[in-house]
């Protein structure tokens, strides 16, 4: 069993979350509609993990994550984030969490992604690795991946290596570091690593694809 803090400026949805972690086992020890209120609570209750539904465009999101680690190194730091069209890589990385759920995500995943935590696993929605992984829209078709790159992409959100994934589509390991090469140049990454923690992200456990369901 877990301690959390849980925080979304909707009633009714903080209402779904402590219901459904109550009914996981978990405690939830104290709740909140505004992230700037998850600092205090986190600092007098010292749960194990909080939970934090924002508009990922909302400034209170920058910075938060360093702030409730100065109240607690050991605290894990789940973001249940509110899109405004399509997300970025950039501002993934800004939130810098531990889990990472896309609005809407049913209640096995967000017990899945609280267990991962607590256990000190990092965990991430696989909708939300679809989204950063899929080019933008370019007037150049020469700027989206070809099958055989999407292909590869996916193999690596899987936490497959190259040797394995050349291996799997029975080409060489070469072959796989120049379509991999194409990939990082059109989705503007800086290499395997940012890919790596976009898609596989650091020991990152990653479900099935298609959920569906609301808290």
């Amino acid at each position: 069993m877990s301690t959390l803090v849980v925080a979304d400026p909707r009633g009714v949805y903080l209402a779904g979350l402590e219901s459904v972690l109550h009914k996981a086992g978990h405690d939830v020890v104290a709740q909140c509609r505004r992230p700037v209120d998850v600092v205090p609570h986190v600092e007098r209750h010292r749960p194990d993990i909080v939970i934090v539904g924002l508009d990922i465009t909302d400034p209170q999101a920058a910075g938060l994550s360093s702030r409730l680690k100065a109240c607690n190194s050991a605290l894990g730091i789940i973001f249940i984030v509110q899109p405004h069209g399509r997300l970025d890589i950039k501002e993934i990385q800004v939130l810098n969490g531990d889990g990472l759920l896309l609005d809407g995500i049913s209640h096995r995943y967000l017990i899945e992604c609280v267990n991962a935590v607590a256990a000190g696993k990092k965990w991430i929605d696989n909708k939300i690795v679809q989204q950063l992984l899929m080019p933008r829209s370019q007037p150049q078709s020469k700027s989206r991946l070809t099958g055989r790159e999407t292909e590869i992409a996916d193999l690596v959100s899987r936490g497959l290596r190259n040797k394995t994934i050349a291996q799997r589509l029975h080409v060489s390991e070469g072959t796989v570091k120049m379509h991999l090469h194409h990939v990082y140049e059109k989705l503007h990454l800086g290499g395997r690593a940012e890919l790596a923690w976009v898609a596989h992200g650091n020991d990152a456990d990653h479900p099935g694809m298609g959920r569906t369901g609301l808290l």
